[in-house]
């Protein structure tokens, strides 16, 4: 009765991501394989780091007489912050994710994340995850470095949208086996558009602060072909074999793209 119990309590909590394989031995064998052991702990911990650097740059902000409100301002002098005078500083491709523009920005960017990242986490293991997130976070900032060269940037959307198509990506491999792929589907598209929508706000209504978003699409990119190619499916077809290929094939040679016209353009040193 106790198992039972237990996996009932599994299947709700990981029903968001996990395909319904009509054979109930199947099924089941499928559900052990998703559990807390080990805990999804990626996304707990980023979250927390980004709460906390967030309130320590509001008191920096406070010392220069700056009140952060819901809309910002962004703590531009951040040694975390993509600036666009400090290029040379590369850890800031990473750390960027770490600074939010107020305090919307900040509570909307980490309820998405753990809405939609820890089932992905107790589905397709943390570290999974883990590259998927920064892997939108570094090609938002080598995105932006080129085509927003004088913008600042900060806020983990491109980190953000890559797990919102990293779950389109899981709906794609899992269509047959999942139930209702079609509102699933919906409800990523809305999830995505109003982000979207949040971030013009920002850029060309709310307050001025320079912040790019291109990071956006480019998070949305990385997140899609990596999911394709990096989470499990439950039943691996002939045309998903070939998907996985061509998906780790884009992103490869994509990063590799960035990276060196990054070095050509912005010089890096």
């Amino acid at each position: 009765m106790y198992n039972k119990q237990r996996n009932s309590i599994n299947s709700a909590a990981v029903q968001i991501t996990l395909p319904n394989n009509n054979y109930g031995k199947n099924r089941v064998s499928y559900l052990n394989e998703y559990s807390c052991k080990p805990p999804p702990i990626f996304l707990f911990s980023i979250s927390a780091a980004q709460v906390a650097v967030f309130f320590v740059e509001v008191y920096e902000l406070s010392l220069l007489g700056i009140t952060v409100s819901i809309d910002g301002p962004t703590y531009t002098q951040s040694p975390l912050i993509l600036d666009p005078n400090k290029k040379h500083e590369t850890w800031r491709l990473l750390s960027y994710m770490l600074v939010h523009s107020g305090y919307f920005h900040l509570f909307f960017n980490i309820l998405i994340q753990l809405v939609l990242g820890i089932p992905l986490e107790m589905v397709h293991r943390w570290w999974r995850i883990l590259f998927i997130y920064i892997s939108g976070v570094l090609f938002g900032s080598l995105t932006v470095t080129l085509t927003d060269p004088s913008s600042y940037l900060a806020g983990a959307s491109g980190g953000v949208y890559s797990l919102i198509t990293a779950h389109l990506a899981n709906v794609i491999t899992n269509w047959s086996e999942m139930e209702y792929p079609g509102l699933r589907l919906a409800i990523f598209i809305i999830l995505a558009g109003s982000d979207f929508s949040v971030a013009l706000y920002y850029r060309y209504i709310g307050v001025k602060t320079q912040i790019s978003y291109v990071a956006h699409i480019a998070g949305a990119l990385v997140g899609l072909v990596l999911g394709l190619s990096v989470l499990r499916n439950l039943i691996e077809r002939k045309w998903e074999t070939w998907l996985f290929w061509i998906s780790i094939t884009i992103y490869l040679f994509s990063l590799v793209f960035l990276v060196i016209l990054n070095i050509i353009f912005l010089n890096f040193s």
